[in-house]
């Protein structure tokens, strides 16, 4: 599956801690880290019919059935060579969007797809 966007967002990793105070002694204060936590993946880019990208989502989101997959996210330089790359592994779609549609606006069609991943990993 190859596709391209506009835009990427959501490649975001955060650990939240839990607080435990020291035993007998109040002022000393112990912090546990939590799993971490991903947000949600967001590609926006135009409309385009019959992806492979458009079925997999559809399969997802219309029929409930759902195909977690492995991504890779490139991001290109100006002459279109990969200055860096991430993996996100197990995604599945949340939620598909158009943009507003206009017949007095010259404006392209906007789909933004939401993911949802297990974890992500910048390549090297």
């Amino acid at each position: 599956m190859d596709s391209s966007f506009m835009e990427v967002s959501g490649l975001k990793v955060t650990v939240s801690v839990t607080e435990k105070t020291e035993g007998g002694d109040n002022s000393y204060m112990h912090y546990l880290p939590t799993p971490p936590k991903y947000s949600d993946l967001v590609l926006k880019r135009c409309l385009i019919q019959n992806s492979s990208l458009d079925e997999w989502c559809r399969d997802a989101l219309e029929k409930f059935r759902f195909r977690p997959l492995d991504l890779q996210i490139i991001l290109l330089g100006p002459d279109a060579s990969p200055l860096a790359s991430w993996s996100v592994y197990k995604a599945i779609p949340l939620a598909w969007e158009l943009s507003s549609l206009s017949s007095t606006k010259n404006e392209l069609a906007m789909e933004t797809l939401t993911l949802k991943y297990k974890h992500f990993k910048k390549d090297s």
